[in-house]
């Protein structure tokens, strides 16, 4: 089992490898993009360059389907540590829910490579089973997100003291104060599955040797949408052995394939990065503070390995999580072993003074009803 090793350690070690980057004072050059993201589980995920053969599909799949329902975005990253830490509290996901079967397989699916504590994370993850497009833009220091399937729009340009919500459907606005935006709710934790009981933590003392491993590997140049581009496989490894007490023994892993253009990673102006829907990124690892409940492992760290060039912007993305929870039910050949969070960017263009506009509440557009 995982709980005494995700509770003592890949709690607060995830948080820091998630946590959304703080900009840097001087804003990029502007920029705009597309993004495809999605959950891989249980299945192959593409194969980095293929951004828009994606983009056709999503195109075929939106024209089967006109007019969806509309969709809340954003998991809420930090809040991925609760559910590493506590088995509860998933952030707000993008996307209507799945079908239950499809969100059956992914309880299933997690349940089995990763245990019951992180079911409300595959709650969490039911939202972006099929991709999900979002065009982003930045210029000046500020940001334009655009849900296409929800018809939304965010623009924030915090150094104005302005974050503006858009109805594209409806063209209508809203306007907040960055430190007042509202923050979508988190969807509620799942009722545990019959016959699969959610263990409780024991709090009886309890010692173990915790470790924290960091291995990257290059995986050399390869062009993406036109770019070139250096990839990197990077695997952060948390393992648990020699478990007396309340401590358990057990293993579990973070593993970003990343292609990283030499583009730098946009910015915004006076407040964070919006968090992004899926993981994006591994970061660095830090060591945990002291875990909490009866078991006080000790720690050791190590790395190996290139040292991958930070914020650049990645082309390609795929951060997998998995772990030793369960006895994992087979899977296909080049499947996803875990829980798999892809990223792919594309369609890239250049912003200048001239894009402006896009920043600016349309002059058709009226203000929303209180």
């Amino acid at each position: 089992m995982l709980r005494s090793l995700l509770r003592a350690s890949a709690a607060v070690a995830f948080a820091a490898l998630l946590a959304p980057a703080v900009p840097d004072a001087a804003p990029a050059p502007g920029i705009a993009y597309d993004e495809i993201v999605r959950v891989v589980v249980g299945a192959t995920p593409p194969p980095p360059g293929n951004f828009q053969a994606d983009m056709n599909a999503l195109s075929v799949a939106a024209a089967a389907s006109p007019t969806p329902a509309p969709r809340k975005r954003g998991i809420s990253l930090g809040n991925i540590a609760s559910v590493i830490a506590g088995g509860g509290g998933a952030g707000s996901i993008a996307g209507a829910v799945a079908s239950d079967a499809m969100a059956n397989a992914v309880d299933n699916a997690v349940q089995q490579s990763l245990g019951a504590q992180f079911g409300a994370l595959a709650a969490a993850a039911r939202g972006f089973l099929s991709p999900h497009l979002i065009r982003y833009a930045y210029w000046n220091g500020w940001e334009r997100a655009d849900d296409v399937t929800a018809q939304t729009a965010t623009i924030r340009k915090c150094d104005a003291g302005q974050v503006i919500h858009l109805d594209l459907a409806h063209k209508t606005y809203t306007v907040y104060d960055p430190n007042s935006e509202p923050v979508p709710t988190a969807p509620p934790m799942p009722a545990p599955r019959r016959g699969r009981p959610a263990p409780s933590e024991p709090q009886q003392p309890g010692t173990g040797v915790a470790s924290l491993t960091a291995t990257t590997r290059a995986l050399g140049a390869q062009r993406i949408e036109s770019y070139p581009t250096s990839g990197f496989d990077s695997t952060v490894t948390f393992a648990m052995t020699q478990s007396t007490g309340s401590c358990r023994d057990g293993s579990a892993s973070l593993q970003e394939v990343e292609y990283l253009s030499a583009l730098p990673r946009p910015t915004v102006n006076a407040c964070p990065i919006r968090r992004p829907p899926v993981p994006t990124t591994a970061g660095e690892v830090v060591m945990p503070s002291a875990p909490s409940g009866g078991c006080r492992p000790t720690f050791s760290a190590k790395r190996s390995g290139p040292t991958p060039p930070s914020n650049r912007l990645a082309l390609y993305s795929l951060v997998t999580i998995s772990g030793s929870g369960a006895t994992p039910a087979p899977q296909p050949s080049g499947a996803s072993s875990g829980l798999g969070f892809l990223t792919e960017r594309g369609n890239l263009r250049a912003l200048g003074a001239s894009d402006a506009g896009l920043f600016a509440i349309p002059s058709d557009f009226t203000k929303a009803a209180p």
